[in-house]
């Protein structure tokens, strides 16, 4: 063990402050509390890291109870977030201190001082105590049957019926197909994963009883519903073949309300987070209530957790909306129920019972800021509510055109109506501006409201999409489904007409289903790009067996097409200096069907002079690469010479130079990227008498 360690451990022993000034982010959060014993470390610099510099050894971590824990470390997929997994659990109820040496290095070479920390894990759970945590998850739906568990048992459906429904029309809606997890909760119960088509016609039906909340199109372009069976999310393909299962780590299981997944693999889930015992006698509650929290993670394309952020450590019980009782047993006092990367990639958390969205840095675990409920930092302009602007409202969504809507559920509001409000956030004066909104005539003169549920989407025609979720008023004709235009008229909408009372649907989405797609446009990478040659590689469409790439001089009128197996290809016998298009079209056997060509992409083959062949006179070496800040042009030259250094983009554009006066054997000179961008490079080095390249990937943090 090192010298440091046991400094940091004397620190830490006689109560001096630990410093966290070098690790922008840490999991836990020190001196946080409730953890469970199979928790992971997390640290980040913010700095990409050299992973061969991640020896555990760095590492001392001790529980007060159960002693001295070893680790293994590893670097997660975005080169920046260090993962250190005990090899034990922790006990529950001890504290755990955390002590890293100095030693772990950025790619600059520049040494990361070490972090002392600590943290609480929960506190030992007794039967008793372990089923009122499964009461409390229970008591955290939406809805509510007054079925037994043995009805609910006994009278499932193998098959299920959408019930009989009337749809009207205009033909102004948008040409996309519905999709929805349709619930009945009286006997016999029925649950259905459906998609239908605008005229109402069944393209799908998944019947389960356990398995298909949040049924959607996630953002990589695959399905994902969530499995009630083993607390998790399922991804399938489109045939319906489930391909993978998403869990979250360090001992928590997902909530069904939210998934999100991304073309890199990276996934967001959330839980809800019970905690027994918990006196609440300062706030009028009970000394011993069952509190529920919510616990965000992010996990790599390797089921690594990189992010983990806990209510317990930003939130107080107390931000909870009035209409939520603080006095019973069971208190569930945030209630997540949509989640958001914001153009900036950090995470909007849309929470029903602090009626508040709360913007959340990734980098940092920090709040940046609350947008309504008790702790709202946002002045509203041009909207009509006053006071209170929404309230309870679900499914928070960022819009292509910056703006942002919500479905506002609209409970304990002045007047009870649920609306489909769409702002434009001024984030840094904290200004929220009212830009349009949608509240449903009444029907009978009652207003449409749901209690809870609901989603909205905005289509690409402009006209948006709304599900009303929990109708509880089940005497009048309600909507199940509208969709409306931009001037607010009625173009389609569903409704229910047997039974309508027992059928509900959390979601629904209105989405082109192809079933056999072209690649997702953030899939497509070029790389390697050389004088004449070039490689490509293209994200997995749903259920492709094959693929034609495509590829043309930007001027020309005819495309080359080559079939191709696999999502990649090389090509040769390119044209220098020359800018090139490709686009790739997906070939699905199984259905004897294939896509629509992707959108064309584009890039430009290297200069000639790059064809030189270097002199045996010089050995180029770059480190390290990929680099950020700096980056070290290592060469041998047999005599004196003027060496001229230049970094060319993928363009062929010189974007930086440096010349130096080299002497006859090993020189090294420091080049600095401070004011490069990230992307792929050629490292020019010349000479009088020779010119060497060499490729160069830049990262920043």
């Amino acid at each position: 063990m090192r010298i440091i360690t046991a400094v940091l451990y004397l620190a830490a022993f006689f109560g001096l402050p630990a410093a966290y000034a070098q690790f922008q982010y840490i999991n836990p959060k020190p001196n946080s509390t409730y953890r469970n014993t199979t928790t992971s470390i997390i640290l980040r610099n913010g700095s990409f890291i050299d992973k061969n510099s991640l020896d555990p050894n760095y590492i001392s971590i001790q529980g007060t109870v159960s002693g001295s824990h070893a680790s293994s470390v590893i670097l997660s997929d975005d080169n920046k977030t260090i993962l250190i997994y005990p090899t034990t659990s922790f006990a529950e109820g001890e504290k755990v201190d955390i002590f890293v040496s100095d030693g772990f290095r950025k790619q600059s070479g520049e040494i990361i001082h070490g972090v002392s920390f600590s943290f609480q894990t929960h506190p030992h759970y007794s039967p008793s105590d372990l089923q009122s945590i499964k009461d409390a998850l229970t008591a955290c739906s939406e809805f509510v049957t007054s079925l037994s568990s043995e009805s609910q048992e006994s009278g499932i459906r193998e098959q299920c019926y959408l019930p009989e429904y009337n749809i009207y029309s205009s033909g102004a809606e948008w040409e996309g197909d519905i999709f929805f997890y349709n619930f009945r909760l009286n006997n016999p119960i029925c649950y259905a994963r459906t998609i239908m088509n605008n005229q109402g016609d069944s393209i799908y039906g998944g019947f389960s009883n356990k398995q298909g909340l949040d049924f959607k199109i996630n953002y990589n372009g695959y399905l994902t519903y969530y499995n009630e069976l083993d607390s998790s999310f399922l991804m399938a393909d489109s045939t319906y073949t489930v391909v993978k299962e998403f869990f979250m780590g360090n001992g928590y299981f997902p909530d069904s309300h939210e998934f999100l997944v991304f073309p890199n693999g990276h996934s967001f889930m959330f839980c809800y987070d019970v905690h027994p015992n918990i006196d609440l006698s300062q706030y009028g509650g009970s000394d011993s209530a069952d509190v529920t929290g919510l616990v965000i993670q992010e996990l790599d394309a390797s089921n690594n957790v990189i992010f983990e952020w806990s209510s317990w450590d930003h939130f107080e019980i107390d931000d909870m909306v009035y209409w939520q009782p603080i006095t019973g047993d069971q208190v569930d006092y945030v209630h997540g129920n949509s989640m958001e990367l914001d153009f900036d990639g950090n995470l909007l958390l849309s929470s029903r019972h602090l009626s508040e969205i709360t913007k959340i840095d990734l980098s940092t675990g920090d709040i940046i800021w609350r947008m309504g409920g008790e702790n709202n930092q946002f002045t509203f302009i041009n909207d009509p509510d006053t006071s209170v602007y929404f309230s309870g409202q679900h499914d928070f969504r960022r819009l292509d055109n910056g703006n942002y809507t919500m479905f506002n559920n609209a409970n304990k509001m002045q007047e009870e109506a649920s609306t489909v409000k769409e702002y434009v956030l001024d984030q840094d004066a904290k200004t929220a501006t009212l830009v349009w909104s949608y509240k449903h005539p009444q029907v009978n003169g009652h207003n449409v409201f749901s209690d809870a549920m609901g989603s909205a989407q905005r289509l690409p025609n402009g006209n948006t999409f709304i599900n009303y979720g929990l109708v509880l008023d089940v005497a009048q004709p309600f909507p199940r489904f509208t969709e409306v235009d931009s001037a607010g008229n009625i173009v389609w909408e569903v409704n229910y007409i047997e039974d309508s009372a027992n059928y509900y649907s959390y979601r629904a989405y209105k989405f082109i289903w192809e079933r056999c797609a072209s690649p997702i446009d953030s899939g497509f990478i070029t790389t390697n790009i050389g004088t004449d040659t070039a490689d490509f590689s293209w994200g997995l469409p749903n259920y492709a067996s094959s693929y034609i790439f495509q590829y043309k001089i930007n001027t020309a009128t005819d495309w080359i097409s080559i079939a191709v197996s696999e999502n990649l290809i090389s090509l040769g016998d390119l044209l220098p200096e020359t800018i090139y298009q490709w686009r790739i079209q997906t070939i699905c056997t199984i259905f004897n069907d294939s896509s629509e060509y992707s959108d064309i992409q584009e890039f430009t083959t290297l200069s000639t002079e790059l064809n030189a062949v270097s002199s045996n006179s010089a050995s180029f070496k770059l480190y390290p690469n990929p680099a950020s800040e700096y980056v070290v042009f290592s060469f041998d030259i047999s005599q004196n010479d003027l060496v001229t250094a230049t970094l060319v983009n993928e363009l062929g554009e010189v974007i930086a130079e440096a010349q130096w006066k080299a002497s006859t054997g090993r020189n090294q000179q420091i080049f600095s990227l401070a004011s490069i961008p990230p992307g792929i490079y050629v490292c020019r080095l010349k000479c009088n008498k020779w010119l060497s390249y060499q490729l160069l990937e830049i990262q920043k943090p």
